[in-house]
Order: C-alpha cells, then sequence, then structure tokens
C-alpha cells in the first residue's frame, strides 16, 4: 500500500479548458500535450476512439502503484488501489500495464498529475498529488524527427523460420492444438532521445480508430480491444488475420484466416458463457487501417454489477488472438520455440476508476522505449496454422509494425 494519503489528491479544472471539450481524442491529446514538464520522460496516456465516449488521459509520475501478478495479477492490483481510493473526492483514475507471461508483475499507476477529460463535451479536470503544482502550457522544443540506426540481430530471419517451423511441427503432432502465436522484433536506436510524448500524440493522430496508450514507455495503438466495461455493459474487439491494404478482400475468402479468425472469436465468447453471460458477435468484417487491414469482430453483452473490469480482464487474457487455442498448450509451446521475452507486449494495457469501470486493449502495434528514450524495441507477433508459411508471417508482422515505425519519423 503506499504512503500516500488519496484525501491528499487535490482536482480542479484545467483554466481555459472550455476550448477542449468537443476536440477529438487526437486533438485534446495534442493540445494538452504542452502541459507535460520537459523532465517527464515517460508519460502516461489513453486515448480511445471518440465513438468511444470515453476518457482522455494524460498523467505524468508517480502518486501511487499497486502491483499484482500471476492469474489474477490485476484484480490483484485493483483491490489494492479500491481500497486506497476509497472515499476520495478527487475520482482517481490508475493506468496500468501488464505483462504476457503469467508469472510477471504489472501495475496500476495514479500519476502525480493527471489531466483527464472523462467524457467529450465536459471539462478538463486535473487531479494532482502534494506538491505538484497546476500545469501551465508550455510549448514543447522541436526535435526533429529521430534518426534511426536498425540494431543488428545476426540470423533473425532464420531463427523465426525455424520457431515458425517448430510451432507447425507441434501443431501437426498434437491436433488438440489448432494455434499458436508467435512474435519477433526489431531494436532501434537514436543518437538523442526520442520525444516519447511526440510517438503518442502522432500515433493517437494516424490511427484514430484506435487506442493509443503509453505506460512506463510502453507506447502504441493497438486496434484490439480487450475489454471495456462502462455501466454494466461489455465490449470487446477481437483481430485476428492481416492483410496490406491492397489484399484486404482475400481475408474475406482465405480459410487460413477465417479458422483463425474464428478461435479468436471463440476465445473471448467461451469465457463470457462459462460466466453465464450471453454474448452478442456482430462479424467478422474488414477493419481498414492507414498500414493493414484487419479481420475484425465486435463482442457486446450486458454484464450489469456482477463484475469489474479487472475480473474479465484476468479472465481472457491471453486470448487466441496473442497467444493460440487452447491457451494452455499453446503458451508451453510459446515458451518452448519463440525464444523472446515479450515484456509488457501483447498484455493487457488500460485505465480503471475504483468502482471497476475501465477500458483495456491489449498491447499492440507498439515499443518499448528503454531508459534514456535512445533504444526502443519494436514488436510484432503473428498467428501460426498448420498451413502458416514462415516468409509470409515475416512480412506481416514487418506490416504490423509499420504502424509504431510511423510515428518514429
Amino acid at each position: 500500500m503506499p504512503d500516500l494519503d488519496v484525501a491528499s489528491l487535490t482536482g480542479g479544472v484545467l483554466p481555459g479548458s472550455s476550448a477542449l471539450a468537443d476536440l477529438s481524442g487526437a486533438r485534446w491529446l495534442a493540445e494538452v500535450s504542452a502541459l507535460l514538464p520537459a523532465d517527464a520522460e515517460r508519460p502516461r496516456v489513453w486515448i480511445a476512439p471518440d465513438a468511444d465516449d470515453a476518457p482522455c488521459i494524460l498523467g505524468w509520475g508517480t502518486a501511487a502503484r499497486f502491483s499484482g501478478t500471476s492469474a489474477g495479477g490485476v484484480h490483484t492490483a485493483w483491490e489494492q488501489f479500491r481500497s486506497w481510493a476509497a472515499g476520495a473526492d478527487a475520482e482517481p483514475v490508475a493506468l496500468g500495464s501488464f505483462p504476457f507471461a503469467r508469472d510477471r508483475a504489472g501495475d496500476l499507476v495514479v500519476p502525480a498529475v493527471t489531466v483527464i477529460r472523462r467524457a467529450r463535451g465536459r471539462r478538463t479536470e486535473v487531479l494532482s498529488a502534494p506538491g505538484e503544482p497546476m500545469p501551465r502550457r508550455v510549448p514543447r522544443p522541436h526535435r526533429e524527427p529521430a534518426s534511426l540506426a536498425e540494431l543488428p540481430q545476426p540470423g533473425a530471419e532464420r531463427a523465426w523460420r525455424t520457431a515458425v517451423e517448430s510451432a507447425v511441427a507441434a501443431l501437426d503432432d498434437d491436433c488438440r492444438v489448432q494455434k499458436v502465436v508467435l512474435a519477433r522484433t526489431v531494436e532501434l536506436l537514436a543518437p538523442h532521445p526520442i520525444d516519447q510524448m511526440a510517438v503518442a500524440t502522432a500515433l493517437a493522430a494516424r490511427f484514430s480508430g484506435c487506442w493509443t496508450y503509453a505506460h512506463d514507455g510502453l507506447i502504441g495503438a493497438t486496434p484490439e480491444l480487450l475489454v471495456d466495461l462502462r455501466g454494466g455493459r461489455f465490449r470487446s474487439r477481437v483481430l485476428a488475420g492481416t492483410r496490406k491494404p491492397a489484399w484486404s478482400e482475400e481475408l474475406l475468402s482465405d480459410p487460413k484466416e477465417q479458422r483463425e479468425h474464428q478461435l479468436a472469436v471463440a476465445s473471448v465468447t467461451q469465457v463470457l458463457e462459462a460466466d453465464g453471460v450471453s454474448p452478442t458477435v456482430e462479424g467478422p468484417f474488414l477493419l481498414r487501417l492507414p498500414n493493414v487491414t484487419h479481420l475484425a469482430t465486435d463482442i457486446t453483452a450486458r454484464v450489469g454489477s456482477r463484475t469489474d473490469s479487472a475480473r474479465v480482464v484476468d479472465a481472457l487474457h491471453p486470448t487466441a488472438a496473442v497467444c493460440g487455442t487452447p491457451r494452455e498448450d499453446a503458451y508451453q509451446i510459446i515458451e518452448r520455440v519463440e525464444g523472446l521475452d515479450r515484456g509488457q507486449f501483447s498484455g493487457p494495457v488500460g485505465w480503471m476508476t475504483a468502482d471497476g469501470s475501465g477500458q483495456w486493449g491489449i498491447g499492440l502495434r507498439c515499443g518499448q522505449f528503454a531508459p534514456g528514450s535512445r533504444r526502443v524495441t519494436v514488436y510484432a507477433g503473428a498467428g501460426i496454422m498448420p498451413s502458416s508459411d514462415p516468409a509470409k508471417e515475416w512480412l506481416e508482422t514487418g506490416a504490423k509494425m509499420e504502424a509504431f515505425l510511423s510515428a518514429l519519423r
């Protein structure tokens, strides 16, 4: 439990925030980014598509941190946060990120300063820990686009081919295992620190239909919504199947992509049904983004007050979209053949309030910045099926990386 008493958090309206009330999420972030102090290397950000009518959040620093590990880690962290926030007048929001690996710790963080517009049309609020002044707009210094060098990874494509072939062999050996998701990375180095705030702002502007996030140096714009639970209503957007825009229509007829997508959808609906919830499934449809097109399905359900977003995240993660089917078997194959520490990549990332409401995406289309902001690891994954071609999956992961790379230029 943190030392800071929640009662010491203060809240107020950002001066001049009426001009921000009706801006799109991306425009709102661009405007309030000038509030970020120059010495705040790692902003905390959540910007949802405007259709969500969800909070827009920019934070920095740490007022309180709540950790959780293993299968119930998100709920463990949320229970600590809920207990800490009991009786608060300022309605704190916690942002969090949890790893793909279930034996690693993740956390929820209440920023030292939170700038938040809780819904479009409302004024922007500021929640501050003691000693934090009301933020003032200071133009951010102009930085030239980063001159990035890709760090050599000798044998990377050969290692990828071996991993994919090993996964396919595992699928062939055990007919119960239908899909495994493998990931790879690219390492980039810049001669000077990269402005993480500028990267998040660029992603929000270019990928307005995605969920832009930043947490402890993990920055991305995910097209995949794991859980949105507000007002007793659940929503999830499941993706599986990817093509470059010129070949989008193939997704609707390719048996491999269709089957992969069905498995991803089932990994969500089966969890809901096991809990007595009857989901509504809308899809699949083509989700067209600037760099790729995905096969997507939206899943909704009325859950009332029976649960909270943390519990649902714990139950769903990792889905077939980032792990495989069946989950436990696929997880073991990944540990055996992938040869990669995913860190927070493909784990849950989002926000929560003390009443259990929240939005959680899957940490995709992202990069993890090392301290100092000069080095960044870019991640992408692909679903491996018995018919998978390592060369095609290599190209698919490269296309997915382009989303994050575009924000660095």
